[in-house]
């Protein structure tokens, strides 16, 4: 897909903003709009830099990989026969809490709609054109920020343990073919000449040719944020709050705090369904607790990050181990993280790779997610200086580039080739 290059604003059009969020999404936001010309002022309680601090984010954990097959839903046909067993098993690939039942109801409901053959055939479609924009958002990022030595082109496998896991598999695979997702299906055979030290858990593979992953993803965030800052970017300590407007001016709010802008990006991940609320916005964000296990001795047992899609996470060998993240857990940000989720991680993983050894450390993190697992992202209907850019659920890493490039050239006032109907913050 050709991409329109940004038309570098003049001094009659250059903006203050503030980009509300310095996770990936935050900071590629941030960048795309200084290319095209803008003053931009990132906020956020913590930076990529202080390592403890910013576990919290959905970008310090994830499984590291960009996923250029991940057209499909999570909520796919069929899904509401499951239901009924995520309220039941805790330890399942989706979970709910019970008490958030009432809570969760709007959501659930959308997501079951979302299943429907019709629909997820129409967020295919529009998943796929995000994600075939997915270079041109991100090569430039990576390279300007002298990161492409984090880079391991190793494509991406995915495993099915038996022959009816396969079939089952078919109409995601022909669907991803629609969308021109290069894929080659591997035999048990291959598989065991591939990954050697894995059990002989398998029957078919599908590998995603042109699948890599980052070596890590907070690494990439701090390259982001030292160049965010040689090139003249603000960082604001705090939490942004909300925003009062005149015609003139956003007052942007940070606690005790101000600062004035052009324009506000929400991309605060799974906090900016609050800040969304706060500036006259409703939106149907929720939040997936994303797990996952680190195995220090097991980064070199894997050639690519593998994934069973049955037990709902990726496998990814990385320089500091084998981190071993994903499944769904809708729970809100407040709850603690539970224990069984971790354990049935590093239970499965180690029966899967027998050699992997104890784990040493495990995480909580928080995705913002939609019902229909497409993102927001466009102007606010109740003020267009207002852009919204989060709700990327399991590829906010894949989709972070060509994101802060779309909001780049909103704010710019130019077109996209990317159709944003879909993607709008009222579409619920």
């Amino acid at each position: 897909m050709a991409w329109p290059e940004l038309t570098p604003a003049g001094a009659d059009d250059r903006k203050r903003v503030v980009v509300a969020g310095a996770g990936l999404v935050g900071l590629s936001c941030a960048l795309w709009l200084q290319r095209a010309g803008h003053e931009v002022f990132l906020a956020d309680r913590h930076t990529p830099d202080e390592t403890q601090a910013y576990r919290h984010s959905a970008s310090y954990g994830n499984a590291c990989t960009i996923a250029f097959g991940a057209c499909l839903p999570v909520a796919m046909p069929g899904i509401l026969g499951q239901v009924p067993g995520m309220l039941l098993d805790r330890a399942s690939p989706l979970s709910i809490f019970w008490r958030d039942l009432p809570q969760l109801a709007p959501w659930l409901m959308s997501f079951v709609h979302a299943s429907r053959r019709d629909q997820v055939d129409r967020i295919v479609t529009v998943l796929g054109a995000l994600l075939r924009a997915t270079e041109p958002g991100l090569e430039p990022l990576i390279t300007a920020a002298g990161a492409t030595g984090l880079l391991r082109r190793t494509g991406c496998l995915y495993l099915y343990r038996n022959e009816t896991e396969f079939l089952q598999a078919q109409t995601g695979i022909a669907l991803r073919e629609r969308e021109g997702v290069r894929m080659s299906i591997l035999n048990a055979a291959e598989i065991q000449a591939r990954e050697p030290h894995l059990a002989p858990l398998y029957h078919k593979g599908l590998e995603f040719l042109d699948a890599y992953s980052i070596d890590t993803p907070r690494a990439y965030a701090l390259a982001l944020y030292t160049l965010f800052l040689q090139q003249g970017g603000h960082f604001l300590r705090g939490e942004v709050q909300g925003a009062t407007r005149t015609s003139e001016a956003l007052t942007v709010l940070l606690g005790d705090r101000t600062q004035q802008a052009d324009r506000l990006v929400i991309a605060a991940g799974a906090w900016s369904g609050r800040l969304a609320a706060r500036v006259g916005d409703r939106v149907r964000l929720n939040t997936e607790r994303g797990y996952h296990v680190l195995f220090p001795h097991a980064g070199t047992l894997l050639s690519a990050p593998t994934c069973y899609p049955a037990h709902g996470f990726y496998m990814t060998p990385l320089g500091e181990g084998l981190r071993v993240a994903g499944t769904v857990e809708l729970g809100g940000l407040d709850q603690p993280a539970r224990r069984v989720r971790t354990d049935v991680i590093a239970r499965k993983t180690q029966t899967l790779l027998p050699d992997v050894g104890a784990a040493t450390d495990t995480w909580l993190g928080f995705r913002p997610s939609m019902p229909d697992s497409l993102p927001v992202i466009g102007p606010s209907p109740t003020d267009p200086r207002i852009i919204h850019a989060y709700g990327h659920g399991h590829i906010g890493l894949t989709l972070s580039g060509i994101t802060g490039r779309i909001v780049a050239h909103l704010i710019n006032g130019q077109n996209t080739p990317i159709d944003l109907h879909p993607l709008r913050p009222n579409r619920f």
